[in-house]
C-alpha cells in the first residue's frame, strides 16, 4: 500500500497503487462519490447514453443497443446476444 493525500479532502489515504502525480487520488469516501457521480459501479444506469433502434440478426425483432449500428454487422436482441 502507497501513502497519498485525496485530492479532494486533503485527508491521507492508502491506496494500492503507487501514485502517479498526473492524475488526481482519492480517499475512500471521495472515490465513491465521484463514482456515483461518473455512473459508474459497474452494472448501474449509464445516465444519459444515446439507444439506436435496430433489428435482431437471428430472430428479426426490434431491439434497441447502445451503440450506432454498422452496416454488414450483424446486431442480436438481448436474448439472441447472450445465448450467441
Amino acid at each position: 500500500m502507497f501513502d497519498a493525500v485525496c485530492a479532494d479532502c486533503g485527508q491521507t489515504t492508502q491506496v494500492p497503487f503507487q501514485p502517479s502525480g498526473d492524475r488526481p487520488v482519492y480517499c475512500r469516501d471521495c472515490f465513491q462519490k465521484h463514482r456515483s457521480e461518473r455512473g459508474g459501479g459497474g452494472g448501474g444506469p449509464r445516465g444519459d447514453r444515446p439507444m439506436y433502434d435496430a433489428v435482431c440478426a437471428t430472430c428479426g425483432q426490434p431491439t434497441q443497443v447502445p451503440f450506432r449500428p454498422t452496416e454488414g454487422r450483424p446486431v442480436y436482441c438481448r436474448e439472441h446476444y447472450k445465448r450467441d
